[in-house]
């Protein structure tokens, strides 16, 4: 499993340590990659030029690069809690 956005890894790093580790007592359990430019988000059509920011969303990739399902979460949702 891996974890991407159009965050730094040193932004990655900071929050893994700061938030995440307070919430749940613990690192990530997978990898995170950092999609800087949103090349990746373009190519699965959850980057927002106009904002820089992509669209939270989850994706299964079978072994054969084939996108097996995937949910992309409208920005309310994915960014606010309640």
């Amino acid at each position: 499993m891996i974890f991407v956005s159009v965050d730094s890894q040193f932004v990655h790093k900071m929050w893994n340590n700061v938030e995440h580790c307070k919430l749940a007592g613990h690192d990530l359990p997978f990898h995170k990659a950092s999609d800087c430019p949103g090349k990746l988000g373009k190519i699965y059509s959850v980057y927002d030029a106009n904002t820089g920011v992509e669209l939270r969303g989850r994706f299964i990739i079978d072994p054969d690069s084939v996108i097996q399902t995937m949910e992309v979460l409208t920005p309310p949702v994915g960014r606010q809690i309640e």
